[in-house]
């Protein structure tokens, strides 16, 4: 860009260097005149002699060598001017190159800017817009999220109603029970709630039980005599299977659970004599084909109702008796397939929930509906399923996936309730508690 300037620069300097030079030349060169001028000091002859002659000659020689010298001048004038004016056109083409170039580049760099600031502005605009339609749609957002919101309170507010409403008619409901249970009922007869409970804190005592006494103790077969096997085998066929580490607890709960069904809870009462019961059962059945059932429930309800009432200081002797044999039993068993020992702690824990086992049984029995105590036989030849109406898993499973699936063991017996309270309508069968069972791993 600088390329015109540059050479306007040296055409100036060449056409000042000529004209310096020209004036040079006429200034150190004599006037064309002086040329033919004769010196006067070189002069020898007398002005006489020379004057004549000189006087012809000077006119002409002026003349003729002043025309020669100013030709001369104007054609090295005119030369220049020809030069100067060449030099001129080519400075002058030159120079509207550089500016026809300086032009372009111009319009070229002002089409660049001007083209990148048009698609910045586009994009600042877009972004503008697409901002705009973001903030509107926050703002709708907000509108919705403040109307959620208060949607929310409302049904927050309605739900808390709701469950006002659901805790006031459960407890009508409840004290409905209660009066029904209370009207309804004669004599001892126990709601089939109140059992509920019953078994339920006797079937966690018994799961404490095993757990803290013999949580640390390892099974070893063995060591048993053929009697404690013998036994075993009767009241757990599966106990091989069982006796090991995953299932230890549930096996130890079984043993006690068939022991206490076994000798308690089949037992006519406890706290009668074999003798005694005996007779008593004997006369019931001679009841049934004398009366209708429902007569020989209310009667036996009675009956036993009475014992339990009046004659239990009589009956503590057997009572006790039948406790120990069952304590008995329980620990020689558990003494010889485990390295667990006998500790007061533990006699007094198992006895507790043994005489919580007699007084159930001598309430069941007292009722004037049929109340069976039930334990599944789990054998080796033959396949106990599961049922989930009347039994319960102690895993961790859900219930739909232990259709179909076999019992290993039973850990604690279930209590189904026929007939109503007043011991008629035979066909109702009402299931109190569920057995709690353990399923075979898939």
């Amino acid at each position: 860009m600088n390329t015109a300037p540059d050479k306007r620069k040296s055409t100036n300097h060449s056409i000042h260097s000529s004209a310096a030079s020209r004036g040079g030349s006429n200034i150190i060169a004599p006037p064309p005149r002086a040329q033919f001028i004769r010196p006067t000091a070189t002069s020898t002859s007398t002005p006489g002699e020379n004057d004549a002659p000189h006087e012809q000659a000077s006119p002409i020689g002026k003349d003729g060598g002043a025309v020669q010298a100013a030709k001369e001048r104007e054609k090295i004038l005119h030369d220049e001017i020809v030069e100067l004016k060449r030099e001129l056109a080519a400075n002058e083409d030159e120079f509207t190159r550089a500016l026809d170039r300086l032009s372009q580049n111009e319009s070229e760099t002002a089409s660049y800017w001007q083209t990148k600031y048009s698609n910045l502005n586009q994009q600042f605009l877009r972004a503008d817009t697409e901002l705009r339609l973001l903030r509107s749609e926050v703002e709708v957002r907000e509108a919705e999220k403040t109307e959620l919101r208060a949607e929310w309170e409302l049904l927050q507010r309605e739900l808390g109603e709701q469950d006002g409403e659901i805790r006031a008619l459960r407890s009508q409901i409840a004290g409905l029970k209660q009066w029904v249970s209370t009207n309804t009922k004669k004599s001892d007869q126990t709601s089939d709630e109140e059992f509920g409970e019953t078994v339920a804190r006797l079937r966690n005592g018994l799961q404490n039980w095993a757990v803290s006494h013999f949580r640390r103790s390892s099974f070893d077969l063995s060591r048993a005599d053929s009697s404690i096997i013998d036994d075993l085998s009767h009241l757990v066929p599966m106990y091989e299977e069982l006796a090991v580490n995953e299932t230890k607890a549930a096996f130890l709960q079984s043993v006690v659970s068939t022991i206490l069904v076994e000798m308690i809870f089949d037992a006519y009462f406890i706290g009668l004599t074999e003798q005694q019961a005996t007779q008593l059962g004997q006369i019931e059945k001679h009841f049934v084909h004398l009366s209708s059932t429902e007569v020989v429930n209310e009667w036996r309800a009675m009956t036993l109702s009475m014992l339990r009432k009046e004659c239990i200081p009589k009956m503590q002797q057997e009572t006790d008796a039948a406790t120990q044999s069952v304590m008995a039993r329980i620990n020689r068993i558990l003494d010889n397939i485990t390295d667990a020992k006998a500790t007061d702690v533990r006699d007094q824990a198992l006895r507790a929930l043994v005489i919580n086992a007699i007084n159930l049984a001598r309430l069941l029995v007292a009722q004037k509906a049929i109340f069976k105590v039930a334990m599944p036989k789990i054998v080796p030849y033959q396949r106990v399923l599961f049922e989930a109406e009347t039994m319960d898993h102690i895993g961790e499973e859900e219930e739909d996936s232990l259709t179909s699936r076999e019992i290993c063991c039973v850990t604690f017996p279930g209590i189904i309730k026929t007939g109503d309270e007043n011991g008629k309508h035979l066909q109702y069968r009402n299931v109190i508690s569920k057995a709690t069972v353990l399923c075979s791993p898939e």
